[in-house]
């Protein structure tokens, strides 16, 4: 048991250590992965949909800490104000994918503009199924634990995709880029916790195999003359 409590410390490390490693120019310095400002258009989204997630990761990091240690209560009480966080980030991410696609009118990343619009709001949600499951089971540990893991893994792509080391290894294509890097992670996290509990945890790999088959089904009908007339309907261009 207090190896389990001490995973997902771990877990919330790693977390942090990828978001500031994929995020740093935005983070110490105000601007996008290549080093250029941020379109006057896109920054207050930018900003609170940004803010949002890493408050996400640290508090992650902190509700892990504070079980570890013993404080249950405190991580009890903290747990509405995840809540809230979730939230924002929740409703600032289809903004943020809306109006990056309006704006961003050719490629974002490696995916054309209304491809990737479905791929981030299809992140969005995975983000908040696993949300939900985790507050609704919040007094079952075994179930609360791996969903807000699972809910963290399903946000870091962005931040995995903007380190060169990762794109050196699977490229900047489609799902490769985007995606293999989260499926690698995950399994990896998978097998950390086995190496010390000596338990597979089914629950989190239950979640893990449907996060990496939606995202490999979306990435495929992204693609598709049907989702790409939707898009153009839902962007205005």
């Amino acid at each position: 048991m207090k190896h389990d409590r001490f995973f997902y410390t771990i877990a919330g490390v790693i977390f942090l250590v990828l978001i500031v490693i994929g995020f740093q120019h935005y983070i110490f310095h105000g601007r996008l992965a290549d080093n250029t400002p941020i379109l006057p258009a896109m920054l207050v989204a930018i900003v609170a949909h940004s803010t949002a997630i890493f408050a996400w990761f640290l508090l992650f990091f902190v509700q892990s800490l504070l079980i570890a240690t013993k404080n249950r209560r405190i991580h009890m009480k903290l747990g509405w104000s995840v809540l809230l966080v979730a939230t924002a980030i929740a409703v600032t991410g289809p903004i943020v994918a809306w109006r990056e696609t309006w704006i961003e009118k050719t490629t974002v990343f490696d995916w054309p503009a209304k491809p990737f619009l479905l791929v981030m709001l299809t992140e969005i949600f995975l983000f908040a199924v696993f949300v939900s499951i985790g507050v609704l089971y919040r007094k079952q540990p075994r179930i609360h634990r791996p969903m807000m893991l699972l809910a963290g893994l399903s946000l870091i792509s962005g931040a995995l995709a903007r380190i060169p080391q990762v794109n050196a290894t699977f490229g900047m294509h489609q799902w490769m880029g985007l995606f293999a890097p989260v499926t690698v992670l995950g399994a990896l996290l998978l097998l950390l916790r086995l190496a010390m509990t000596r338990r597979f945890e089914r629950e989190y790999a239950v979640g893990y195999g449907i996060l990496v088959a939606v995202t490999f089904v979306t990435s495929q009908l992204a693609m598709t003359h049907a989702w790409i007339s939707l898009a153009e309907y839902l962007v205005g261009h």
